[in-house]
């Protein structure tokens, strides 16, 4: 690769000296037709000649030329003219003076040139670390290292960018052949020193003096400070990403504490008023067997009751742990939507089924979670079965719109406050109005707002002028296969 690499400059440079030559001719004649020009004004146009090349091209460029245009000064214009005899020796010190001027000269302003390419070079290095440190910065996906990786390659034009977690010994890049660079990166983490090859480098990374892995970059033509700022900018994004997923971790923790804390806090009066009464039914028949046959009766379909309304609570416990832990699976199936909506009736267990009021087209389908969805609904209705008067209609209509199929359920009750109408979705929250009377663990609607957005869907409450409250929720339009 290197020998390539030297054969191509080579023949750059060469292919040079033909223009060179070319104008080193034109302003001989130049100086010998049009202007006549005496030995002192060809020397210093013949020595801007070299600068110029020697600006422009480079050192040996320059130097070829100045002896090129020694020779061709002592030969038109140093007597005698037309030989390369010098008879003067004033002539001698004149043409030395000039070679040592031209190479010293050509010298400087190659230096010169060599120093500004380099300064170019430097700043747009410069300008690329800048802007991998900004895409860094602003990277704040899950996978932000790997990001950061593909980023380093396009911005500096690499082939191949490998990083290796001394951690957990994950590779993360572009790998393609895995076996062999995981055993070159383990080595120079293991090492601490880098290893360079042709079109490759090695490098362990540092966070302060700890190796945290070590990068591997192949392409590209980087210096080693630029790769070590590379590693370096990478080693602040790693530990920013481990910093991030230690503090979701800590606030997950904090979240799921406070939420066991709040849930049983929440369940508690719920979960010991049926416990209470249900001992109570069964110390009345244990200790003081009941005389007649109704009272055993009342009290066993007391202790029914309250071992029902005891399941209820538990079960709503359980089905938000789930919703709040986000471990819901959405089975996707198109359903009836006027199925759905009896099914949900029927696991609500109204006993006044006639109030129920149903608009809806026999024909509209849904996709949703059987399950799921079915769960929701029920607390819908159950919520509007609770704070309806007895004898009231409970409307229900489901129709398609734009933004997806709305389906709402309406209620005669004493309707939410203006700033209830987000709030009661909250767990633990029950309506003030009828807090003391109607009975719930207000779990109902937060349980139904986390199943309808696992569905993409939003749930919404809002007064109805008539009065009393209407939940409307709108699932997405979704094409099943």
């Amino acid at each position: 690769m290197r020998g390539r690499v030297r054969l191509i400059s080579n023949v750059k440079r060469f292919l040079r000296f033909p223009p060179a030559l070319i104008a080193l001719a034109g302003l001989i004649w130049v100086c010998l037709g049009p202007l006549h020009a005496n030995a002192t004004t060809v020397a210093l146009a013949l020595l801007l000649l070299v600068l110029g090349v020697a600006t422009y091209w480079g050192l040996a460029e320059a130097i070829a030329l100045s002896v090129f245009a020694m020779l061709a000064f002592n030969y038109f214009f140093l007597p005698p003219v037309g030989t390369f005899t010098v008879e003067d020796p004033q002539n001698w010190v004149a043409l030395g003076a000039f070679l040592v001027t031209a190479f010293a000269a050509s010298n400087l302003s190659s230096r010169a040139a060599r120093r500004a390419t380099e300064a170019m070079e430097r700043r747009r290095e410069l300008e690329r670390l800048y802007e991998l440190s900004r895409a860094i910065l602003m990277e704040d996906t899950g996978d932000s290292m790997r990001a950061s990786l593909g980023k380093a390659a396009a911005i500096f034009g690499l082939r191949q960018v490998i990083f290796l977690e001394s951690a957990t010994h994950r590779l993360l890049g572009d790998v393609r052949d895995s076996d062999e660079a995981e055993r070159l990166l383990e080595s120079v983490a293991a090492s601490g020193e880098p290893v360079t090859g042709v079109g490759f480098a090695a490098i362990p990374v540092f966070f302060g003096a700890k190796i945290i892995g070590s990068l591997a970059i192949y392409g590209g033509n980087l210096t080693p400070e630029v790769r070590d700022s590379i590693g370096g900018l990478l080693a602040v994004n790693y530990e920013r990403t481990q910093a991030m997923d230690r503090a979701l971790a800590a606030d997950a923790a904090r979240r799921n504490e406070l939420f066991r804390t709040s849930l049983l806090d929440g369940i508690a009066h719920d979960l010991k008023t049926p416990l209470s009464a249900i001992r109570t039914c069964i110390t009345r028949l244990i200790e003081l067997p009941p005389r007649t046959e109704d009272v055993r009766q009342e009290l066993l379909s007391i202790i029914d009751q309250e071992s029902l309304r005891l399941q209820r609570s538990i079960t709503e416990a359980v089905q938000l742990s789930r919703v709040e832990s986000g471990r819901l699976s959405i089975a996707w199936t198109e359903l009836n939507a006027a199925e759905t909506i009896y099914g949900a009736m029927a696991a609500a267990r109204d006993e006044d089924q006639d109030r129920y009021e149903l608009r809806v087209d026999p024909d509209l389908t849904i996709a949703a979670d059987p399950q799921l969805f079915g769960q929701a609904l029920k607390q819908v209705l159950e919520n509007a079965k609770k704070y309806t008067p007895a004898g009231t209609p409970i409307e229900i209509e489901a129709c398609e719109e734009a933004e997806g199929t709305v389906l709402s359920v309406s209620d005669h009750g004493p309707g939410l406050g203006p700033e209830e109408l987000e709030r009661v979705f909250k767990k633990f929250y029950r309506g003030r109005k009828n807090s003391g009377v109607v009975e719930g663990t207000g779990m109902g609607l937060a349980i139904a707002k986390g199943i309808i957005e696992a569905h993409g869907g939003k749930i919404r409450a809002e007064n109805l002028a008539r009065g009393g409250a209407k939940i409307t929720i709108t699932l997405p339009k979704r094409g099943l296969q």
